[in-house]
């Protein structure tokens, strides 16, 4: 599979690149990247880009960066939405991120700090993928919290139209993942969350409907959700699911068709360019998910995907529903060129 760099065209490309970006999409699950230009052209940018150390990568999907109209500004050191969280008293100063990974060795970091890291070098420090729901239910919610609320930052966002929002270039170190943010990426998925009930108010609330027939269901007071997409959004699996996450039974609605779609693009485009984040997750001694945190031993060596939960004990994102295994299937799938 191949991927295209950036670079910025001095005419307008024929067809435009909104069209070729909607062909790319329509041409299935088994094509992530658009089709080779021919030596020399220029390649449009089509939004579907990731930014990685200065360098834009396609996926295949839609992507909104920090720097387009909408996007969402993890390097502003002021508020996004002060006009709803003026009546906080204590709002967060300064920068959310991390201008420097810690891991980084000595000779690295004199090109970080320059400005000069590589793709190469950052993939050498960058090995784990962190999933977790928002509990905001929309990317706009959770950019709000994140920016405005606690001073911290996430990679990407992922909203329930399936939109993926990059926030900071990959060569930051976001806050997210306490102790896994110097080696990892991070992505918040639009979701509520998982509870200790199946008959738990939020998830009534947030999910109305007949039982197979549930759709979310934005509460009142959000006023404005910033979903680009065209509704309803339903989960993938239509029953109610539940599991165990660290020693607890939690109750939990999947997460949107359009949301495994574009996060297997992601996954794809990230294992191609930070091979490290291997195409797997964390496995018990039978080969099943692990459903608890990793040691501080195993998570310092960890390469692939994993959930917040296998970072820390306090945490049980990205929840019960998260189809690993559909995820993984079909990022493989659009990483290797097969049909799943």
């Amino acid at each position: 599979m191949k991927f295209l760099p950036f670079s910025p065209s001095p005419r307008a490309a024929s067809p435009s690149p909104l069209a070729i970006l909607l062909l790319v999409l329509a041409l299935g699950a088994c094509r992530s990247t658009p089709p080779a230009l021919h030596p020399g052209d220029p390649h449009p940018r089509l939004g579907d880009e990731i930014m990685v150390c200065g360098q834009l990568f396609h996926t295949g999907t839609r992507v909104v960066l920090w720097t387009d109209p909408g996007g969402y500004d993890a390097y502003r050191l002021d508020l996004r939405f002060p006009a709803e969280t003026a009546a906080r008293k204590k709002k967060p100063e300064g920068a959310r991120y991390g201008s420097l990974r810690r891991s980084l060795p000595e000779s690295l970091k004199a090109k970080a700090i320059s400005n000069r890291l590589s793709v190469s070098d950052l993939a050498e420090q960058v090995q784990q993928f962190v999933l977790h729901y928002d509990v905001c239910g929309t990317s706009r919610q959770c950019f709000k919290v994140l920016q405005d609320m606690r001073g911290l930052s996430v990679h990407f966002m992922l909203d329930v139209d399936g939109t993926i929002y990059q926030t900071l270039d990959l060569k930051e170190r976001a806050w997210h993942a306490g102790k896994a943010n110097d080696r990892s990426v991070g992505v918040e998925i639009a979701h509520i969350g998982a509870y200790p009930a199946p008959d738990h108010k939020v998830l009534a609330s947030w999910y109305p409907g007949a039982e197979g027939q549930k759709r979310i269901r934005f509460p009142e007071w959000m006023k404005e959700t910033g979903i680009r997409g065209p509704g309803p959004y339903r989960p993938a699996r239509k029953e109610l699911l539940h599991g165990n996450i660290q020693g607890r039974e939690l109750w939990q609605y999947d997460f949107t068709q359009a949301q495994y779609r574009a996060l297997a693009h992601l996954l794809a485009t990230l294992n191609r360019v930070l091979p490290g984040i291997r195409l797997d997750y964390p496995r018990d001694k039978d080969g099943k998910l692990l459903t608890k945190a990793l040691s501080p031993k195993a998570l310092q060596t960890y390469k692939g995907v994993l959930g917040h939960f296998h970072v820390t004990t306090r945490k049980t994102d990205p929840g019960p529903a998260m189809n690993w295994d559909r995820l993984l299937r079909e990022a493989r799938a659009l990483r290797f060129g097969t049909c799943p």
